[in-house]
C-alpha cells in the first residue's frame, strides 16, 4: 500500500511539473502585488556589479530590487514615478536617479541597466537615457553581500538603511540578471535558497484595471489596501455590493490611540462599527444585502456622529466621545484585512473573524463604483491586493494545501478525484470498495452537460461514490455534499428539507433529482463549484469523510446559436437628396451577435425593393442593384443607396448568420429636392507677399443634405491677377489649381499666394471668379474679393562714401539705410539685392564676399558687417558703384545705386604680374615684362618671396661674368628685375604648375608679412606655367618569372609584365613592345594564332590580346625592347615551362571583428596556376570544412562554393557568429582544369574593444652603464589591453637607438639575439615581462641615447612610443678649464676650473691627485699657505679652499694635471691637463749691464752703441 501511495505521489508530482513547465512557457513575466517578493540567498563580494531589470507599472512607488549586506547596499526603487540608485560600499550614501520629466509609472515597459566598475556608477534607463557618478572617496569599492538578493520587496528584512514600512513594487517584471543571476527564470522556491512569496506567472490584468472596472472578492483572505485614508472631522466611504455571503469585513481603517473605523457584514446584514476614545458604536443596517443582488451603500461618519445608507434607506447614530475625530493610520482596507492586522481587528470583536473564521473574514463578493470621500478610486489606486479579480465573476479558489484537483483531462467520462495524498494510507483505505484497494480513488465524476442558459439535474450518475458502505457501517443516505464555492457562470438551488444545513445536500437528493444547476448564459464553454464529502452518522468515519477536502466538479456548457439583433440607432427615416447616392453606415444599421463573428454576418433586403424609387448598390460595382450584402461591406463604407425615382419608398431588411435570423426591420426613404445657398462669401485681405489659408469659413455653399457627402466644386473661370490659388496634395506639396472641392475648402487645403513683387502706386484690388457646381450641377457663379495690402519701400539714406588713403570702408546706416510702409519689418527682413557688383573694389559681410544676386540686411548695415574694400589701389582719382534693389518676402523696389568716390594714393603698390612659361627642366629669367611693381611716387622696390617655389627654385645671378648663382634667394629688387639677374630654375619634375607667393614693399629687407592699414606693400601669386617633355624612361614594375604549361599556352598580361612612364603626359598603354627571335615558343595573337607578334602596346596586354605557346626547352628567356617613342629600354623576360600546377600565392588569413563580417579578397588569399586561365568563372572554390563559428556568404546568402570573379570582385565574406570563440577556421579546395588544391585560412577574431588601442601603462627612462646592457622589465615598458594577452601586444622598433642595440634572449638556444648589424625588430610584452629584452650600450663617451616603438594589439596601435636611455659614463666626466693669471699671483681652483657636471656624480666627494705638479708654481690648501700638496676633496674646490700659487718667476705659461677619483664607485676621470697663462708684472727696477767711456772725435757726431 506504501508504494501505492508513493507512485501516486510522484505521478501527481511530475504532473504538477509539466503544468508547471507549461505556464512558464507560456507567461510572460511575473505580477508582484505589493507585498510580494522574490529572495535569492547568496553571498557576494564583487568590485563590479551589473544589474538589467524590465517591468511596467502605474504606481509610483515600490521597491524594485535589493542586494543587501550588513552594512553595504545596492537599492532600487521607484521614487515618485522615477528611479533612484542608492549606494554604499562601506564610506557614504550615493544616490543616483533617472532623468527628471521622465515618469516611469505610465504602465509601459521599461529597461533599466545600472552598472558598477570600481568607483564609476552608471543608470541607463531605456537605452537611451543615462546618468553616472563616481563613489565617494573612502569606498573600498568591492560590493560585500550578506542577506542575499530581493525583487520586488524586502521580505521583512531589518535593516537601519531600510525605511520602517518599505513599500513593495506592484506590477509586472519579465527580467531581473544580477550579475550571473537571473532572479525570475524560475518561480519555484526552494529551501534554504530561494524563497518566493506572493508572485505569480504573467502580468495580471488587474494592473490594467481602471475606477470603473468591478472587483471579485473570491476568498477569505482576500483584500485591497489603498493609500491611507486623509480625514479627521467627516468620512465618507461609498461602493456598490453584490454577494452571497453572511459574514466578511468591507471595510476598516486603524486609527490612534487604539481607534478605529470598521464595515462588515452580519447574518446578511451590513453593520458600521467605530472605536473611539475606547468605546465602541454600532450601527446595523436593516437591510439584508446577501441575497445576489446589486446593493449601493454609503458610509458617513463625522466626530459626532455615525450614518449607514443601504438601497437609500438611512439609519443613523450618534457617537459618545469628548474627541474630536479619528487620526487614521496605516493602509485603508476594503474587503478584508491583511495578516499584520488580523491581531488587532480580533481584539477590537468582529464577528467577521471570530470563532473558525480566525484566519479569513474577509467579504466575498463584487464591489464597483468605489468612492473614498468623493473621490473615485479602485485597483489603479490600490497599494497590496490579494486574492482578487477584475470583473463580476469572482472565482473562489481555496486554498492550495486543501484544493485537490483533477488528475483527467476535463473531456474524460470520469475523471478520478483524488484527495492529497499526504494522509496515512490505513486511514484512507479502510472502508474502500474492495475492487479499488490498489487506488485512494473513491469518487468518480462525470461532467454535467447544460445546453447555454438551460439548466439540467445533478444525478447519482454523475457523482459516484466507490465506499463498503456495510464495512463503515453507515448508510448511503447520510453521505452529504456541502457546496463550499458556487459556480461562477450559473447557479445551484436545492429542492431538499429545510432543516437540512445551508448549501448541503445528500446522496438520496442526488437519487431523487433535487439538485439543479441552471446555467446564466454566458458564451463561456465550461463552469465549475467546489464541493466537500462528509458524514450526517454520529459514528467514527475515516478522515476522508470528515469533510476536510475539497472536489472540484466540472460543467460542460453546450452552446447555442443566438439570433442576431437588428436596429436603427438613428431612426428608421433614410433622407438623401433627389437622383443622388448616400452611402449607409453602422450609425443607420446596427447589428449585434454576441457568439458569432461580425465576418459571419449578412444582410438580406426583403420584398420588393421599390425598383422605381433606387436601389442598392456596392462601391466597387456600381450601377448594379444588390439585395443582400455583408457586414464586413457595411462597416468598410461600401454600401450605398442610389435614388432614382419617386421621392417615398422602404426598405425592408434583416441580418442572419448563416443559421438563424434576426428580427425585421423597415428603413423610410425620403428623397428631397436639392436646395443651396452661398453660406460663406467674406473675402480675403492679405499683404501683399504672404499666403492665407481658404477655409468655409470664407467660402461655402450650404445644402440640405443631411449626413449626406454633396460634391460641391468651384471652377475658376477668371483667375486672380496678382496672385495665384494653390492647393495642398497628399505629398505635402503645394500646386497651382484651377478647381477645388467644399471638401478641399473644410480642410483648409486651398490657399491664396500673393505672388506680385513689384510696387503697387495704386491701392488695386484682386479677385477670382469661378462657377460654382452642386451635384454636378452648374448652377452660379461668384466673385471672391481679395484685399490686398500693398508694400512701399522708402530710401531714406543713400550717401556716396568717400574713400581716401584706405583700403576698406564700411557701409552703415548713415550712409544706406531703407524702412517700409504698409507692412511691419525689422531690420532683419528688409534686403538689399545686388543686382550689379563693383568693378574696383568687392562688396563684404564680415569676410565673405557679396556675388550678383546675393543679398545683406539693413540689420547687417546697422551692425557694422557690410564693407568696400578695393582690390587693387588706383593710380588717379576715380569712383566705383554697384546696383541694388530694396527686396523683402512682400515686394521689390525699383534700382538704385551706391556710390563710392576713391582718391588715389600715391604709395599705392601697382603691380605687373603675368605669369612665366617654360619647358620641363628649364632655366628661364624673370624679367620685366613677367614681374614689375611700381608706385606713382618711386620704382625702388623690393621683393619678400613668402612661400618658395615647390618645384623650382629662384636663384640671383651674380653680377661677374661667372656662372655662379644664389639658390632659394628669398629677397630681389626690381633693379635685380631689370639687370635681368632674377631666374627660375625647373627641378625636372613632372609637374606642369609651379608658384610662388611674395610681398612688394616700398621699404628695404625681409617682409614676412603686411600690416593692417599698411601703405607701400602689396602680396601678389607669380604663376608658372611649365610645358612637360618625354625625359622620363619606361621603368619596369612587375618583373617576375612567367609560368606557362609545358607545350601549352598561356596569356601574357600586365600581371606578368609591365612598365610604368614617369612622364605625367603618357599614358603607360601606349608603350610598344619589340621582341626578336624566341628560343621557346612564340607571341601569337589570341584570336589568331598564326598571326605572330613581333611588336604590340602595352594596351594590348591590358585588353589580354597577347598569347605565349611554348616549344622547346623548358626554361629560358627572351630579350624584349620597351619604347616610349623616344627611349628604348631592354629586358629580358624569363619563361619556366612545368607540368600545370595549382599553388598559393597569398594566405594572411582574415581579421574580423566579434559579430561582423569582413571581405575575403585578393588581399588575403591569392592562387596561382601556369594553365592558360582566361575565365575568372573557371577556377571554383570550394567549402571542405566550413568554419565552426561563422559562415562565408555571397552578399548576403551563405555559400559553400563560390567562383574567382566574386572573388576578385569581393563579393565574399566572412561573417562571424558572435560566439564567443576568438578563433576559426575553413578549409578550401581550388578547382581549375581538372587540377585541385587543399589549403586552410585561419580567421581571428577580435573584440569591439580591440579597436579601442592598447594603454601604455609604463613608459620610463632606462637607466644604463657605458659599455654594459640592462634589462626592459614592465617597470620600464608596459603596454596593455583589457582583452589582450601579454604576447599579443607586439612591439615594432621604428627607430633602433643610435649608441646601442636591442637584444632579445633566446631560451631554446640560451643565447641573446641582436646586434648593429642584425638588429632585433620585434618583440612582445611577454618577452618584457619574462626579462628577456634588454639595451646593450655599445658607443662610448655617450650620456643618452632614445629608440622609438610603435605598439599593436593586432588591430590598433600606439604609435611613437619614445624610450629615453640614461647612459653612466664608465669614466667620471671630469671636465678642466685654463685660467689666467698675474706673475706671482694666486686663484683659487673652484668649479670654473675643476667640475664634474653629470648628474649621476652629484654629491660625490671626489678626490682630485695630480699626478704631474706645475713647475712654476704649486697647489697649497688656504689654512696652510706655502705647503705644497698634491691631493684635495671635490667639497674644498666647491668651498673655495685651494689655490694656485705662482712662483713669481719670469714664466710666461705654467701647466698642472688632474685626475678625479672615488674608491667607492672605483671610479676614476681621464687624466685633464689645466693651463696656466702667466701676465708678466714689472716689478724689477732697470740693473745698468755695460757703462764705458765714450771717445769721440771734437766737432764730430759719434754713435752711441749697446755695447758702450
Amino acid at each position: 500500500m506504501d508504494s501505492v501511495v508513493k507512485n501516486t505521489q510522484k505521478e501527481l508530482w511530475l504532473r504538477g511539473l509539466l503544468w508547471w513547465s507549461l505556464l512558464v512557457e507560456l507567461a510572460s513575466g511575473a505580477s508582484f502585488y505589493g507585498d510580494g517578493f522574490v529572495q535569492l540567498k547568496a553571498t557576494e563580494s564583487l568590485d563590479h556589479n551589473m544589474l538589467r531589470i524590465r517591468f511596467r507599472t502605474s504606481s509610483t512607488n515600490g521597491l524594485l530590487f535589493l542586494a543587501a549586506g550588513q552594512t553595504d547596499y545596492f537599492l532600487l526603487e521607484l521614487h515618485a514615478g522615477r528611479l533612484q540608485l542608492k549606494l554604499d560600499l562601506g564610506s557614504r550614501e550615493l544616490m543616483l536617479q533617472s532623468e527628471r520629466g521622465i515618469q516611469l509609472n505610465d504602465l509601459a515597459w521599461h529597461s533599466v541597466e545600472v552598472r558598477h566598475e570600481q568607483n564609476n556608477i552608471t543608470l541607463t534607463v531605456d537605452k537611451n537615457s543615462h546618468t553616472g557618478a563616481k563613489m565617494p572617496p573612502g569606498s573600498h569599492h568591492d560590493f560585500q553581500i550578506f542577506d542575499g538578493l530581493y525583487v520586488g520587496g524586502s521580505g521583512g528584512l531589518d535593516r537601519l538603511y531600510l525605511p520602517r514600512d518599505p513599500i513593495g513594487f506592484r506590477g509586472c517584471m519579465d527580467e531581473v540578471i544580477f550579475n550571473e543571476h537571473d532572479l525570475l527564470s524560475s518561480l519555484r522556491p526552494y529551501t534554504g535558497f530561494k524563497n518566493v512569496h506572493e508572485v505569480s506567472l504573467g502580468c495580471s490584468p488587474q494592473f490594467f484595471a481602471t475606477e470603473e472596472d468591478p472587483i471579485s472578492f473570491f476568498s477569505s483572505r482576500a483584500y485591497i489596501s489603498l493609500p491611507t485614508w486623509n480625514t479627521q472631522q467627516e468620512a465618507i466611504f461609498e461602493c456598490v455590493v453584490h454577494t452571497s455571503a453572511k459574514e466578511g469585513i468591507l471595510l476598516y481603517n486603524s486609527a490612534r490611540a487604539g481607534d478605529f473605523l470598521a464595515v462588515e457584514i452580519q447574518e446578511g446584514l451590513l453593520v458600521a462599527i467605530v472605536g473611539k476614545g475606547g468605546s465602541i458604536t454600532e450601527l446595523r443596517s436593516l437591510t439584508f444585502i446577501n441575497d445576489r443582488k446589486w446593493h449601493s451603500i454609503k458610509l458617513h461618519f463625522s466626530s459626532k456622529s455615525l450614518e449607514l445608507t443601504v438601497d437609500g434607506e438611512i439609519v443613523k447614530s450618534s457617537i459618545s466621545s469628548r474627541s474630536k475625530g479619528l487620526h487614521f493610520k496605516g493602509y485603508l482596507f476594503v474587503g478584508g484585512i491583511d495578516d499584520s492586522t488580523r491581531s488587532e481587528v480580533r481584539k477590537v470583536g468582529l464577528v467577521s473573524v471570530s470563532g473558525k473564521r480566525v484566519r479569513g473574514g474577509s467579504f466575498k463578493g463584487c464591489l464597483k463604483n468605489i468612492e473614498v470621500s468623493g473621490v473615485k478610486t479602485g485597483l489603479s489606486n490600490a497599494v497590496v491586493t490579494k486574492d482578487i479579480s477584475v470583473g463580476c465573476e469572482p472565482e473562489n479558489e481555496p486554498e492550495p494545501s486543501t484544493t485537490v484537483i483533477p488528475t483527467s483531462a476535463p473531456g474524460s467520462l470520469f475523471p478520478l478525484v483524488t484527495p492529497t495524498p499526504s494522509l496515512h494510507m490505513s486511514t484512507i483505505a479502510r472502508g474502500l470498495d474492495r475492487k479499488y484497494t490498489g487506488s485512494s480513488n473513491f469518487v468518480q465524476l462525470k461532467n454535467l452537460v447544460v445546453q447555454e442558459g438551460g439548466r439540467a439535474s445533478l444525478e447519482a450518475k454523475h457523482i459516484k461514490l466507490l465506499l463498503d458502505f456495510k464495512k463503515l457501517g453507515i448508510r448511503q443516505s447520510q453521505i452529504m455534499f456541502r457546496i463550499r464555492e458556487q459556480p461562477i457562470r450559473g447557479q445551484i438551488r436545492l429542492d431538499v428539507d429545510q432543516d437540512q444545513e445551508e448549501n448541503t445536500f445528500s446522496m438520496l437528493d442526488l437519487w431523487h433529482g433535487r439538485v439543479m444547476y441552471i446555467h446564466g448564459g454566458s458564451e463561456e464553454p465550461d463552469d465549475f463549484f467546489m464541493f466537500s464529502i462528509y458524514s450526517s452518522s454520529k459514528k467514527q468515519v475515516p478522515d476522508y469523510l470528515k469533510g476536510n477536502k475539497l472536489y472540484r466538479y466540472n460543467i460542460t456548457v453546450t452552446p447555442t446559436n443566438d439570433a442576431p439583433e437588428l436596429s436603427l440607432p438613428e431612426g428608421n427615416l433614410f433622407v438623401l437628396l433627389e437622383n443622388s447616392k448616400k452611402r449607409l453606415t453602422t450609425d443607420i444599421l446596427k447589428a449585434t451577435d454576441i457568439d458569432s463573428s461580425y465576418t459571419d454576418l449578412a444582410f438580406s433586403v426583403l420584398g420588393n425593393l421599390n425598383a422605381d424609387a433606387g436601389y442598392l448598390e456596392i462601391e466597387n460595382n456600381p450601377g448594379k442593384a444588390v439585395t443582400s450584402f455583408s457586414y464586413l461591406d457595411l462597416e468598410e463604407l461600401r454600401v450605398y443607396y442610389v435614388h432614382t425615382g419617386v421621392r417615398n419608398s422602404r426598405i425592408v431588411l434583416r441580418v442572419g448568420d448563416g443559421e438563424k435570423v434576426s428580427n425585421t426591420v423597415v428603413l423610410r426613404v425620403m428623397a428631397v429636392a436639392l436646395e443651396y445657398k452661398i453660406a460663406n462669401n467674406t473675402g480675403l485681405q492679405i499683404i501683399q507677399g504672404e499666403t492665407a489659408i481658404l477655409g468655409s469659413k470664407q467660402l461655402a455653399v450650404q445644402t440640405n443634405a443631411v449626413k449626406q457627402v454633396i460634391d460641391i466644386r468651384y471652377d475658376i473661370i477668371e483667375p486672380p491677377q496678382f496672385g495665384e490659388l494653390q492647393r495642398l496634395h497628399s505629398s505635402g506639396e503645394w500646386r497651382p489649381t484651377d478647381s477645388f472641392s467644399q471638401r478641399l475648402l473644410e480642410k483648409e487645403r486651398l490657399r491664396y499666394v500673393s505672388t506680385f513683387q513689384e510696387i503697387q502706386t495704386s491701392n488695386v484690388t484682386d479677385y477670382f471668379k469661378s462657377k460654382v457646381n452642386v451635384a454636378a450641377r452648374e448652377t452660379t457663379e461668384i466673385l471672391f474679393p481679395i484685399t490686398v495690402k500693398w508694400v512701399k519701400y522708402h530710401l531714406l539714406r543713400n550717401v556716396m562714401i568717400d574713400m581716401n588713403k584706405v583700403r576698406k570702408v564700411t557701409l552703415d546706416s548713415e550712409c544706406l539705410f531703407a524702412t517700409a510702409e504698409g507692412v511691419t519689418l525689422s531690420e532683419d527682413d528688409l534686403y538689399f539685392r545686388v543686382l550689379t557688383t563693383p568693378k574696383k573694389g568687392n562688396l563684404l559681410r564680415d569676410t565673405t564676399v557679396l556675388s550678383k544676386n546675393s543679398t545683406f540686411s539693413q540689420r547687417d548695415v546697422t551692425d557694422l558687417r557690410i564693407h568696400y574694400e578695393l582690390v587693387d589701389r588706383p593710380y588717379e582719382d576715380t569712383s566705383d558703384r554697384f546696383k541694388f534693389q530694396l527686396v523683402s518676402k512682400h515686394a521689390q523696389s525699383q534700382n538704385y545705386d551706391f556710390r563710392v568716390s576713391i582718391k588715389a594714393d600715391v604709395n599705392s603698390v601697382f603691380i605687373r604680374n603675368d605669369g612665366l612659361s617654360l619647358l620641363e627642366g628649364e632655366s628661364k629669367l624673370i624679367m620685366k615684362d613677367y614681374l614689375f611693381a611700381e608706385t606713382l611716387s618711386t620704382k625702388d622696390m623690393y621683393y619678400t618671396v613668402i612661400s618658395s617655389p615647390k618645384h623650382g627654385k629662384l636663384v640671383r645671378i651674380s653680377q661677374s661674368n661667372s656662372n655662379a648663382s644664389y639658390d632659394n634667394i628669398l629677397t630681389f629688387s626690381n633693379q635685380d628685375i631689370l639687370e635681368e639677374r632674377i631666374m627660375y630654375i625647373h627641378d625636372d619634375s613632372e609637374t606642369t604648375q609651379d608658384e610662388f607667393t611674395f610681398i612688394a614693399s616700398t621699404s628695404q629687407g625681409f617682409k614676412s608679412s603686411i600690416a593692417e592699414d599698411e601703405i607701400g606693400s602689396k602680396e601678389g601669386i607669380f604663376n608658372i606655367s611649365i610645358q612637360l617633355l618625354n625625359d622620363q624612361k619606361p621603368v619596369r614594375v612587375i618583373d617576375k618569372v612567367f609560368h606557362v604549361v609545358k607545350d601549352g599556352q598561356k596569356l601574357l598580361t600586365i600581371e606578368d609584365l609591365r612598365y610604368h612612364d614617369a612622364d605625367s603626359d603618357f599614358d603607360d598603354g601606349q608603350l610598344i613592345y619589340t621582341r626578336r627571335g624566341i628560343p621557346m615558343g612564340d607571341l601569337v595573337l589570341v584570336n589568331d594564332t598564326t598571326h605572330r607578334l613581333f611588336k604590340f602596346q602595352q594596351k594590348d596586354l591590358e585588353e589580354k590580346r597577347v598569347l605565349f605557346i611554348h616549344k622547346g626547352v623548358s626554361t629560358g628567356r627572351f630579350v624584349l625592347f620597351v619604347s616610349d617613342g623616344k627611349h628604348f629600354i631592354s629586358s629580358l623576360l624569363d619563361i619556366s615551362a612545368h607540368e600545370p600546377f595549382l599553388k598559393v600565392g597569398k594566405n594572411t588569413g582574415l581579421l574580423v571583428q566579434k559579430g561582423q563580417s569582413v571581405t575575403f579578397s585578393t588581399n588575403n588569399f591569392s592562387v596561382i596556376s601556369n594553365m592558360d586561365i582566361r575565365d575568372d568563372q573557371e577556377v571554383i572554390f570550394e567549402l571542405d570544412e566550413a568554419p565552426k563559428y561563422g559562415g562565408l556568404y555571397r552578399n548576403e546568402t551563405k555559400v559553400d562554393s563560390f567562383s574567382q570573379s566574386d572573388f576578385k570582385d569581393g563579393l565574399i565574406s566572412y561573417r562571424h557568429n558572435d560566439s564567443k570563440h576568438l578563433a576559426d577556421y575553413f578549409n578550401l579546395t581550388v578547382k581549375a582544369k581538372g587540377l585541385q588544391l587543399a589549403v586552410g585560412v585561419n580567421v581571428k577574431v577580435y573584440l569591439e574593444s580591440h579597436q579601442r588601442p592598447p594603454i601604455v601603462l609604463h613608459h620610463n627612462i632606462l637607466l644604463v652603464e657605458e659599455g654594459k646592457p640592462v634589462k626592459i622589465s614592465e617597470t620600464k615598458l608596459e603596454v596593455t589591453h583589457e582583452d589582450n594577452l601579454p604576447s599579443e601586444i607586439v612591439f615594432t622598433v621604428k627607430v633602433a637607438p643610435s649608441h646601442g642595440v636591442l637584444r632579445r634572449f633566446v631560451e631554446a638556444g640560451e643565447r641573446y639575439v641582436g646586434t648593429k648589424q642584425s638588429p632585433v625588430k620585434t618583440f612582445t610584452q611577454e618577452d618584457i615581462n619574462s626579462g628577456n629584452i634588454q639595451y646593450m650600450q655599445v658607443e662610448p663617451n655617450q650620456v643618452n641615447d632614445t629608440f622609438i616603438l610603435d605598439a599593436t594589439n593586432g588591430v590598433t596601435d600606439v604609435n611613437g612610443i619614445r624610450m629615453s636611455v640614461d647612459i653612466i659614463p664608465r669614466l667620471i666626466p671630469l671636465q678642466v678649464f685654463n685660467f689666467t693669471l698675474n706673475e706671482g699671483a694666486s686663484k683659487a681652483l673652484t668649479q670654473d676650473v675643476l667640475k664634474v657636471t653629470n648628474r649621476h656624480f652629484s654629491g660625490i666627494n671626489f678626490l682630485y691627485s695630480l699626478t704631474e705638479p706645475p713647475q712654476h708654481g704649486h697647489i697649497e690648501h688656504s689654512r696652510h699657505p706655502g705647503v705644497a700638496i698634491t691631493s684635495f676633496t671635490r667639497r674644498q674646490v666647491e668651498h673655495e679652499f685651494i689655490y694656485y700659487v705662482h712662483d713669481s718667476s719670469e714664466t710666461l705659461a705654467d701647466n698642472f694635471t688632474v685626475v678625479a677619483n672615488d674608491t667607492g664607485l672605483r671610479k676614476q676621470s681621464a687624466a685633464q691637463m689645466v693651463y696656466i697663462q702667466v701676465s708678466a708684472v714689472n716689478d724689477e727696477p732697470p740693473v745698468i749691464t755695460a757703462n764705458r767711456v765714450l771717445r769721440v772725435w771734437v766737432s764730430s757726431v759719434t754713435e752711441i752703441r749697446p755695447e758702450i
